[in-house]
């Protein structure tokens, strides 16, 4: 496939920050990507650039790009890298990168007369399937001021019907607003569209949640990103006032599954604190998801070590923190290779690009989290999954 034509331009995302748009045309077909960005980041991810140095970058990479006929994606991604030269992405910028493997991506899918899903599960070599829906309805952590600690608190329910956890979270979303108006006096929003709770104690957004849906009779799970790297200070975590070992917070997490049931606890310790990691799985993880994401960054060389030092046994799939499509695709596969759950992430500044929702059904995802319903950002994604779940029944 030679690509006629690709312009790159700057949008803003949902926080109102610059990111990036490719349109590219191939054959008579267009289409556009667009790039999230990440609140926190782990040290591992590639890196990005600023999206006025992409635009000073564009020309050049289109003249490099000139007669080039691309066969598969790993072929387009391969050639994007090696125009790159270099071992995390900082001279082209993942973001700048990626933008153009989503789009190449997408057009491939078009003029292979596929969904995207259906591509990527021909090119994962996995069985697609619709996911659960993560669905960040309190938010705390870097994500608000003056709220909880923990980053992120999930409302999961236990269905595979995209249809029916939508209906079921937009139904909690309704009592859980008017719940935390009656006992804090204001409703505010985190940067993901989820409600805050203006305390320090993090068992707090557990606690009027797991209300909400004991009142509404809903049939769920509860799950946690706790971005535990964001509490990490000098060797330990600092909750409010409160400074705790990993093996307080260790404790704290079990007191916390025992009395939630929690489903997933996503990067419970300190991306480099690999023996709190190690500690929890074996203690927590025969019932329990722990997830890496700062820790595993969709980087091969970070899953295999966590699995080396049996870390996790579910990883967050991103594909802004590796940069290409078909990298992340690799990761992912690498993931499951080790019998992990994978579930596919947005990112906490988002754009109403869709991808995703098509990335965890191709790669047959336990999960996919995409942040409240209640921002337009993150519902797209929903919605793309109802649109699959419609045409897959049909």
């Amino acid at each position: 496939m030679k690509i006629n034509e690709i312009d790159i331009k700057i949008i803003p995302d949902s926080k109102g920050k610059d990111t990036l748009e490719a349109e590219m045309e191939s054959g008579g077909i267009r289409i556009t990507a667009s790039v999230p960005a990440g609140e926190s980041t782990g040290r591992n991810e590639t890196k990005v650039i600023v999206p006025k140095a992409a635009l000073e970058k564009a020309s050049w990479v289109k003249t490099q790009m000139k007669n080039q006929d691309f066969i598969t994606l790993e072929q387009f991604d391969g050639f994007l890298n090696t125009l790159d030269g270099t071992p995390d992405k900082s001279n082209l910028g993942a973001n700048f990168i990626l933008s153009l493997s989503l789009a190449f991506t997408k057009l491939l899918a078009k003029q292979s007369n596929l969904e995207v899903w259906q591509l990527i599960a021909k090119i994962s070599g996995s069985k697609p399937g619709l996911p659960l829906c993560f669905f960040n309805v309190i938010e705390g952590g870097v994500h608000t001021t003056d709220s909880l600690p923990f980053q992120e608190y999930w409302f999961i329910p236990k269905t595979n019907s995209p249809k029916e956890a939508l209906d079921k979270c937009l139904s909690l979303l309704k009592f859980l607003g008017e719940k935390i108006q009656a006992k804090y006096g204001e409703v505010k929003m985190g940067s993901e569209g989820g409600f805050t709770v203006p305390s320090k104690d993090a068992e707090d957004g557990l606690k009027i949640l797991q209300e909400v849906i004991k009142e509404r009779g809903l049939d769920t799970n509860l799950g946690l990103d706790v971005a535990a790297s964001t509490l990490f200070e000098n060797g330990s975590y600092r909750m409010g006032e409160k400074i705790m070992s990993n093996n307080d917070l260790l404790s704290y997490y079990q007191l916390l599954t025992t009395n939630y049931q929690l489903f997933a606890i996503e990067d419970p310790f300190a991306e480099e604190d690999w023996d709190g990691f190690a500690k929890i799985t074996k203690s927590l993880g025969s019932a329990t998801w722990i997830v890496g994401d700062d820790l595993t960054t969709t980087n091969p060389k970070t899953i295999k070590m966590a699995a080396e030092k049996e870390a996790v046994n579910a990883v967050i799939i991103k594909t802004t923190q590796i940069g290409t499509v078909s990298e992340t695709i690799q990761a992912a596969n690498l993931a499951k290779s080790f019998g992990w759950k994978i579930i596919v992430a947005n990112r906490g500044e988002e754009t109403m690009d869709d991808f995703i929702a098509d990335l965890a059904v191709g790669l047959g995802a336990a999960g996919l989290k995409s942040g409240c319903p209640l921002q337009k950002e993150r519902l797209v994604k929903y919605e793309r999954l109802l649109e699959i779940e419609s045409r897959i029944k049909n």
